[in-house]
């Protein structure tokens, strides 16, 4: 047996919906953590530089009060000897440079990592740029300079304005900084592996259910399917009891009355004939299409339909009227339409309308080719799928002419409507897909 594949669109409703999500979730967990991590370092910087500046304060406030250029004279003097202890205390500073009106003097590591002490002019020579306190924590990361220079100015009274700039190891700071961030940078990890793992897990747990689902629809289809034969097989016993019953009839009037024999070999024939028919409708409602399209000349193909669907036409003393809208050839599978247009215009002569006309419409619309059959009959039955098998609005009809029409249209990727005509009767609407034309996209 055949399996049947699963019409299930999971990669449209299952998969991409999931890859979208996991896109928007690495997109924003992501930035978010990128963003936290800055923030989070940004903060730890302040606390750095926040400890280095507890320990400068105290001198700033000292030297503010204090004859300044006296002690940049005195190489003995507090200043000196402050400065010297702070080195010691904080392995990250690397140099000192005071500024006065009077002269200063640098303070750096030299050759063998000893402390040198440069004077200096007694030009005010001031470092360009921001170099305050404030920004400090955020130009540890946004500057390139090997050391980190935060500046103080300090009023010095009658001897003028003093400069005293810091230089710390850069280097050195970001690594304090690593450290301490070493346990935000685990967790941002961890929660966005996590995150990852979750997803993973219900996108495999969606992925066994939409393979579940797949496999109970492929077992209703195939439940369908049977469902659908044994309706069919129902249907048609039912249809062909009625002859048959005729045609024992008949049989057992013959043996009973033989002077009558041709009259009843006259209704047995058609009994035989019904059944051929019922028959041969359930054939061509089982048989697969497979008929190629070629170009047809729709204006040839109505008067065709026209001639064929005559002698039923005349009986009710109705006309066909043709209006055509299409000037050129149009593809389509010349046999299986002929058949399906027909059936349409036989089955609206039969719906009841006496005298009058039958409209046939076709035109082309974008890329479909439309045909449009108007009846002024008793119309379609409310609640009724007229296009199932064995539904008929018809005393003689077997209800197979509608759904064989549809099976066609189907089979070519067409579609086939039916509704009630305001003022009575019914409209067939058949639509057909076109292939683009040539130099047309």
């Amino acid at each position: 047996m055949i399996p049947i594949r699963s019409r299930l669109p999971f990669v449209r409703i299952i998969l991409a919906p999931y890859l979208v999500l996991l896109l928007l979730f690495v997109t924003v967990t992501g930035a978010g953590s990128i963003w936290l991590y800055v923030k989070a370092r940004q903060a730890q910087s302040q606390l750095v530089v926040h400890g280095l500046l507890q320990t400068v304060r105290p001198l700033i406030v000292r030297l503010s009060r204090a004859d300044v250029p006296s002690l940049v004279k005195d190489g003995e003097s507090w200043l000196h000897q402050r400065l010297e202890g702070m080195f010691r205390l904080m392995p990250d500073l690397e140099s000192v440079q005071l500024n006065a009106a009077h002269g200063g003097f640098r303070k750096f590591h030299g050759p063998a990592h000893r402390l040198v002490t440069q004077p200096l002019t007694d030009r005010i020579a001031r470092h360009a740029g921001d170099l305050s306190s404030q920004t400090a924590g955020r130009r540890l990361y946004s500057e390139s300079a090997p050391l980190l220079r935060i500046a103080f100015e300090v009023d010095g009274g009658r001897s003028g304005p003093v400069y005293l700039e810091f230089g710390f190891n850069r280097a050195a700071l970001q690594d304090a900084v690593g450290r301490a961030m070493g346990t935000m940078r685990q967790a941002i990890s961890l929660f966005f592996m996590a995150g990852l793992a979750c997803l993973a897990i219900a996108f495999a747990v969606t992925l066994w259910a939409a393979t579940r689902v797949r496999r109970l629809e492929a077992q209703v289809q195939e439940l369908y399917r049977h469902a659908s034969a044994a309706e069919l097989m129902a249907g048609l016993v039912h249809d062909l009891r009625n002859p048959l019953a005729s045609f024992r009839a008949n049989l057992a009037a013959l043996r009973i009355t033989p002077k009558d024999t041709e009259e009843i070999v006259a209704d047995m024939d058609q009994d035989l004939v019904r059944m051929d028919a019922k028959l041969g409708a359930m054939l061509d409602l089982t048989r697969p299409r497979n008929e190629t399209p070629v170009p047809v000349n729709v204006d040839r193909l109505l008067d065709d339909v026209a001639r064929q669907a005559e002698p039923a036409l005349s009986q009710r003393g109705i006309a066909l009227r043709r209006r055509c809208r299409i000037d050129r050839p149009v593809m389509a599978m010349a046999d299986g339409l002929r058949d399906v247009l027909l059936n349409l215009v036989i089955n609206s002569a039969e719906s009841g309308q006496h005298g009058g006309e039958i409209d046939v419409e076709a035109w082309l619309e974008n890329d479909r080719l439309v045909f449009r059959i108007s009846d002024r009959g008793d119309g379609l039955p409310a609640r009724t799928d007229i296009f199932a098998p064995f539904v008929s609005t018809k005393p003689s009809g077997h209800g197979l002419g509608l759904a064989i029409s549809r099976r066609t249209v189907e089979a070519y990727g067409g579609s086939i409507k039916a509704r009630n005509r305001p003022g009575g009767g019914a409209v067939f609407t058949v639509s057909l897909p076109q292939p683009p034309r040539k130099g047309e996209r």
